[in-house]
């Protein structure tokens, strides 16, 4: 931006003031940092995975140990259910599981969400690079779409109540440094609504925000797919 000056700190804080440089109108504005690219081979798939991820998205090119509980349960899942017809990853930050989805059910429409524009930004390049790595076949549809939940969006398109098969979300459990659930449960409920009779949503997260206990309240009943010392995989079915 400019040169800086810093103010003297309280505590742990401290201001900084900038002054910004003056430009020329052809100047060429400096590119944003790199993204950060890496390759996954999961446990039983032909196919490797590429995540990549922009500066700022969660995961950052990492796979998190609850992305990693879910996707060690998915697969199976996925193949052995041929009538899933629309998966939604919300929340999908670089889009390593929805990307996994469309590996293993290329014959569904997979849709990205996220509050974020570079996450959404992030988790369609994860999906261009990994189904360009993959083996020839039918390829998987997608679309990318940026909002709050999966109603109040920013670009993307529209997503039609009751019209989706199974929705997979990481829900974040704080709200900038605060902890709270508010988010989740506006997924939860969220997901709900969009989902077809017979539909699932499958969440991961820790265990100390008791989501089976919120998923039982929307749904009426939820099902623990598998757990660790940290992270649980929930089930819940539309009725």
């Amino acid at each position: 931006i400019g040169p800086t000056t810093t103010s003297l700190a309280t505590k742990k804080a401290r201001l900084i003031f900038s002054s910004p440089r003056a430009r020329d109108a052809d100047t060429v504005h400096e590119p944003p940092a790199p993204a950060t690219t890496s390759t996954y081979r999961l446990a039983g798939a032909a196919d490797p995975v590429t995540v990549v991820s922009l500066p700022g998205v969660f995961g950052g090119g990492r796979l998190d140990s609850g992305t990693e509980l879910l996707l060690e349960h998915l697969p199976h899942e996925l193949r052995s259910s041929m009538d899933i017809g629309s998966i939604v990853d919300l929340g999908c930050g670089d889009g390593i599981v929805g990307a996994v989805a469309a590996l293993v059910h290329p014959t569904a429409e997979v849709t990205f969400v996220d509050e974020s524009y570079l996450a959404v930004a992030s988790a369609e390049a994860t999906f261009r690079a990994t189904i360009a790595d993959a083996d020839a076949g039918p390829e998987p549809r997608a679309r990318f779409m940026v909002g709050h939940g999966l109603f109040d969006l920013d670009a993307g398109g529209t997503i039609e109540r009751e019209s989706v098969d199974l929705v997979l979300n990481n829900p974040p459990f704080h709200t900038n440094n605060a902890l709270s659930d508010a988010v989740a449960w506006s997924m939860f409920a969220d997901a709900r609504d969009a989902l077809s009779p017979g539909g699932e949503l499958w969440v991961v997260g820790n265990r100390h925000p008791a989501y089976h206990a919120k998923l039982t309240r929307l749904f009426g009943a939820c099902d623990v797919i598998a757990s660790n010392p940290k992270f649980v995989l929930l089930r819940a079915v539309k009725r």
